[in-house]
Order: C-alpha cells, then sequence, then structure tokens
C-alpha cells in the first residue's frame, strides 16, 4: 500500500511538475509573441523611415535633373543661335569673296584691255 501510494505521490508530482512546465512555456511564448511583435513594429518603422529618405533621395535627384534639363536647354538655345550668327557671317563673307574675285577678275580683263590699247596706241 505504501508503494502504491509513493506511485501516486510520485504520479501526483510528476502531473505537477508537467503542469509547471506547461505554464512557464506558456509565459515564455507570450513574451515571446510581445518581444516578436515589438520587433515587427521596429521593422515596419524602419520601412516607413527607409521609405521616405528613400523619397526623399529621389526627390533630390529629380530636381537636380530638372536643373541640369533647363540648364542643357538654356546651351541649346545658346548654340542654335550661335550657329544662326555664324551661318549668316558665313554667308556675308562668301558674299564679299565673291564680290572681290569678280573685281579681280573685271581689274584683270580691264588691264589687258588698257594693255592692249596702249599697245595698239604706241604702235
Amino acid at each position: 500500500m505504501t508503494n502504491k501510494k509513493e506511485n501516486k505521490q510520485l504520479e501526483d508530482k510528476q502531473s505537477l511538475m508537467d503542469l509547471e512546465m506547461l505554464k512557464l512555456k506558456k509565459q515564455n511564448d507570450e513574451e515571446d509573441h510581445v518581444t516578436l511583435n515589438s520587433i515587427k513594429q521596429e521593422i515596419e518603422n524602419d520601412k516607413e523611415s527607409w521609405l521616405e529618405k528613400m523619397n526623399m533621395h529621389l526627390e533630390n535627384i529629380l530636381e537636380k535633373a530638372n536643373k541640369e534639363k533647363k540648364l542643357l536647354r538654356h546651351m541649346a538655345y545658346h548654340y542654335l543661335a550661335t550657329n544662326k550668327v555664324c551661318k549668316l557671317r558665313i554667308r556675308t563673307l562668301k558674299a564679299k569673296l565673291r564680290k572681290a574675285l569678280m573685281m579681280k577678275k573685271e581689274q584683270g580683263r580691264l588691264q589687258i584691255l588698257t594693255e592692249a590699247s596702249l599697245t595698239q596706241h604706241s604702235t
């Protein structure tokens, strides 16, 4: 009978220890769950802050690109205007050169005529 009693006590003791272990495990799981939730919240906050930083960075890049685009448009306009002025200057210089060449040819013809005229008068 004592043996049965001892066995019963041991079983009861084992059951109490199992219950205690389950209770501790449940408490640990709840603590882990709370910790896990706080970690998830931190990750979510980090994502938001990272997205905000990335958004600011992209806005800065867009602003720089717009400034460069404006500068390039101004440069293109400047070079087009300069190109037109240079083409006009080339046309006027070509016209002056044609006139000078025609005058030189004319002078050459006149000189030939005057020389021919002088040679006729002198003979």
